[in-house]
């Protein structure tokens, strides 16, 4: 089996840290808002792989994290604040909707579905690691990590100074704060401020109440659950630079294990309407509205018909085609009694041996349908589809 590997820019070899175990890590949810298709794009993509490492006799262990707390004061707080209700009932709300909406598209639930907030402990006992090494320092009641003190930091975006500057300010909301050595320096602990407003959590560490930064949470979520290294680690393209980068320098700063990941797997984005599909942008295609018109198969299809680590963009036509070819499909299974042949299975793993090539796949699904072929229910249920 092949995989495209952010970290090496390549399509290399997938061979797991320990024989027939795969431990894996994909970024969750900040839940402040509903589950759109750019979100349902990742996880699927995901749910994919892990469900073929299945089928082909690996033993999966797999790690989400829900980011329901972190150093910044947007996304989460602010809309709680907004709304007058308390972070965390808002952040319980929008989960359990991800879960619906993901649970319908026939997801897998991960072995460890953790929230950032139950893993205080955890991110404190990393950051208490990195001070020991001198590789993090404190200002006041803040811990931030020191960049200076990563020689090869950069080495997944492969980004320059510059152009960290330059994106950063997307991700990160004390880029300018001056207790930082340098702007870029990763946020560990957030200190409590003086008369800070009663809807901003705090928690207690040794260094004064505060919160996590949001990076230093998904190496503590990850290592506590999976290790001290595991095999891949995945999320959306747009994590990759300030995110992954900054989980690497904490992970392997703090336990000395290179790599902290040895492949790094990041999903294309999401286009509607000319523009990648945000929040900021308001082009959302939500799930839940889509379950009301269409199978969640026909979701599955038109998700699984674009190359995971490719950008695409939505219209409604690909959607309405999707459920003509899933129906299609069905309409044959009806009529089939469950069989499987070696010949078959082989031919699908040589396909998705080759970086996960969904599409491909997909289409020889159709022409076992036209062939009425007896194999095809097997490799249906190997892709997540519900019979």
């Amino acid at each position: 089996m092949k995989i495209f590997n952010s970290l090496s820019g390549r399509l290399e070899e997938f061979k797991p840290l320990s024989k027939g175990k795969v431990n894996i890590y994909v970024c969750g949810i900040t839940p402040y808002d509903t589950t759109h298709l750019g979100h349902a794009f990742t996880y699927i993509s995901f749910d994919v792989l892990i469900r073929y490492l299945k089928f082909k006799g690996f033993n999966v262990n797999y790690t989400q994290n829900v980011t329901d707390i972190n150093d910044r004061d947007k996304d989460i707080l602010e809309r709680a604040k907004k709304l007058n209700v308390p972070w965390n009932k808002l952040a319980d709300f929008w989960t359990q909707k991800f879960l619906t909406d993901m649970a319908a598209l026939n997801w897998v639930f991960p072995n460890h579905y953790l929230k950032a907030s139950k893993q205080i402990p955890q991110v404190i006992d990393l950051i208490q690691k990195l001070l020991k090494k001198s590789l993090a320092y404190r200002v006041n009641d803040s811990v931030y990590l020191d960049i200076s003190k990563i020689s090869d930091y950069g080495k997944l975006s492969e980004y320059n100074q510059a152009k960290m500057l330059k994106i950063a300010p997307n991700f990160e909301e004390d880029l300018e704060c001056p207790e930082k050595r340098n702007p870029l320096d990763i946020t560990l602990w957030r200190a409590t401020k003086p008369n800070q407003p009663a809807h901003i959590p705090s928690f207690p560490s040794p260094y004064g109440a505060g919160r996590p930064g949001w990076h230093i949470e998904c190496s503590a979520i990850s290592i506590s659950s999976l290790g001290e290294q595991i095999d891949i680690h995945g999320g959306g393209r747009d994590l990759k630079f300030p995110h992954h980068e900054a989980e690497i320098a904490q992970s392997e700063g703090a336990t000395g294990k290179i790599p902290f990941a040895k492949y790094w797997l990041h999903t294309g984005v999401v286009y509607y309407q000319g523009e990648k599909m945000s929040k900021s942008k308001g082009n959302l295609v939500m799930v839940s509205e889509l379950l009301k018109k269409y199978s969640c198969n026909a979701i599955r299809w038109l998700l699984l018909s674009h190359r995971w680590n490719k950008t695409w963009e939505f219209t409604e036509e690909k959607l309405i085609k999707a459920q003509k070819k899933v129906d299609f499909i069905e309409k044959i299974l009806a009529l089939q009694n469950n069989t499987s042949q070696s010949e078959l299975i082989h031919q699908f793993t040589q396909i998705l041996d080759n970086n996960l090539d969904t599409p491909k796949a997909l289409q020889f699904l159709l022409r076992l349908a036209k062939q009425n072929n007896p194999g095809l229910k097997k490799l249906y249920e190997v892709l997540g589809f519900l019979n």
